[in-house]
């Protein structure tokens, strides 16, 4: 097989590619930056992948399979996914390359790009300006003769790269095993991950890569799955710290330290921190995943399931991804979606918990109290819930199919009974409450959870031997902003929380007016 064909164009690979030049474009895959008549900037990585792949053709069609292949590894994205590198590229043809090659669509197979240059003016690139010009050259004509120098320029600088095996690093096989293991879904998978990496860095202390996802996957872990008896603060910041010594631009570390920082009630900082790291990487998965949940936390569920929408198809096998799509369709009222997403999710996680609880808030949000109460008898896909859990939510949903007085007075005794046990219990309760439409109830939960009022003692603190549910064991305000929560959103006593909660004050400093004050004032 063709080498050039074959080799996987990874984000962590683009460092080891040489430049190279295209139409009257040069572009530098190492540091994302492509310089032409119509200025210079920086290409995201699936970009700059996607493009390398297509220059490295030489103007021979590439199918989307092997775009798939060479730079999504052969991992089933979508349609989204491709499409949106491919209109990267197209706009860095149209704008920094002005119009000196393009990328054209072959129906039913793939693309392949096309210079619209002589070979004369792509010698001239050096001294081509790398600032933005008064206006874009005007293109020339293309035929088939516009495959020309910029594609074989390309095909030949990446050459000498496809054709050496690049040095390998000594903890990437530990660091691909942690992966791995992360993607389990599992309190056990997620504690192998952290001792493959761990293992890692003793073996490669020298390796960046290892210390990064060492201190991300900490972070991520802290952040929503499970709840360590000791701060995971200080180890976070070391391991995050050590990579940035050894790599300053080390993607992991830098959004391991934005992640690390609890942000209930400090909700504007947080923001400006994953826009920071994005700001220097767009493309990193796991900064764009936290902040769509914050953007969901402070009242903006449409604009994060939308937001969320645009990347969540890049890590197919991902089951915490996978867990937050359910919830993106159902806050844009794609109820079919949720529902396949749910599905698709369980088929491949079983039990697993987060996915399970997704199924079952769309179909008991979306009135389908009979199908979320088979959902919670199945217990083939029913995770390891204590029983009085189960029974809970069993109880809770029927009362609120039944609509029975009698049910909901029962059912919201057992649901308050459980709050001051567990926080699982907490988020659980807020949203059982609000479909039985105990509103009064809601909120004094409300007011005791998020601000430590009232009678109700609501625990705020995940304990060992308490059920892991992800999501769970910060402090979390997403549930209020869910539509099952729209009894509440409606009270008069919302704005007064909100203020309390010092949600409204990030509104006024963010300019914002979220979604449910949108839906009330129109």
């Amino acid at each position: 097989m063709d080498m050039k064909s074959s080799v996987l164009i990874t984000a962590a690979s683009l460092a080891d590619v040489p430049d190279f030049t295209v139409g009257l474009v040069h572009v530098s895959p190492s540091t994302r930056t492509v310089s032409g008549p119509g200025g210079r900037g920086q290409a995201e990585p699936r970009v700059m992948q996607v493009l390398i792949v297509l220059a490295d053709a030489a103007g021979s069609v590439v199918t989307r399979e092997t775009l798939l292949e060479r730079c999504w590894g052969g991992v089933y994205v979508g349609d989204d996914s491709l499409n949106r590198a491919i209109a990267g590229v197209r706009r860095l043809a149209a704008g920094i390359a002005a119009n000196s090659f393009e990328i054209e669509t072959i129906p039913r197979t793939g693309y392949r790009l096309l210079t619209r240059v002589e070979p004369n003016e792509e010698a001239d690139i050096r001294t081509a300006p790398t600032e933005a010009t008064s206006g874009p050259a005007a293109p020339r004509s293309l035929g088939r003769r516009g495959v020309l120098a910029g594609g074989l320029a390309a095909a030949a600088g990446l050459g000498i790269w496809l054709a050496r095996k690049p040095a390998a690093d000594p903890a990437e096989p530990l660091v691909e095993a942690s992966r791995t293991a992360m993607r389990s879904g599992t309190p056990q998978g997620q504690r192998r991950a952290v001792a493959l990496l761990e293992q890692a860095v003793q073996q490669v202390p020298g390796s960046a890569a290892a210390w990064g996802l060492l201190a991300l996957t900490r972070a991520r872990i802290d952040e929503h799955n499970t709840a360590p008896t000791t701060s995971q603060a200080s180890r976070i910041e070391e391991a995050a710290r050590t990579a940035l010594r050894l790599d300053p631009d080390n993607a992991d570390a830098s959004a391991a330290l934005a992640v690390a920082i609890p942000y209930y009630g400090d909700w504007l900082a947080a923001e400006r921190r994953f826009d920071a790291v994005l700001a220097r990487h767009p493309d990193h998965l796991f900064v764009k995943d936290s902040r769509a949940f914050l953007m969901g936390a402070v009242g903006r569920m449409r604009e994060s399931a939308r937001y969320r929408l645009e990347f969540s198809a890049e890590d197919a096998f991902d089951p915490d991804l996978r867990t937050r799509e359910i919830y993106a369709y159902w806050f844009l009222d794609r109820i079919a979606e949720a529902d396949r997403a749910a599905h698709r999710g369980l088929a491949m996680w079983p039990r697993h918990a987060g996915i399970w609880f997704g199924r079952l808030w769309v179909l008991a949000g979306t009135g389908r109290f009979d199908r979320a109460l088979a959902h919670i008898e199945d217990g083939v896909q029913r995770p390891a819930l204590p029983p009085p859990m189960v029974a809970t939510l069993r109880n809770a949903i029927n009362a609120a199919g039944t609509g029975s007085p009698t049910d909901i007075a029962a059912a919201s005794r057992q649901v308050m009974s459980g709050v001051e046990r567990s926080v699982a219990a907490v988020v659980n309760a807020v949203m059982l409450l609000n479909l039985m439409k105990q509103t009064d109830t809601a909120f004094s939960l409300a007011r005791a959870y998020y601000l430590e009022e009232g009678p109700v003692i609501a625990a705020v603190n995940w304990r060992p031997g308490q059920p892991l549910v992800p999501d769970q064991r910060r402090r979390k305000t997403n549930m209020l902003f869910t539509p099952t929560a729209a009894p509440m959103q409606r009270d008069r006593r919302f704005m007064p929380l909100m203020h309390d909660m010092g949600l409204e004050n990030y509104w006024k400093q963010s300019g914002l007016t979220p979604e449910f004050l949108q839906r009330l004032q129109a």
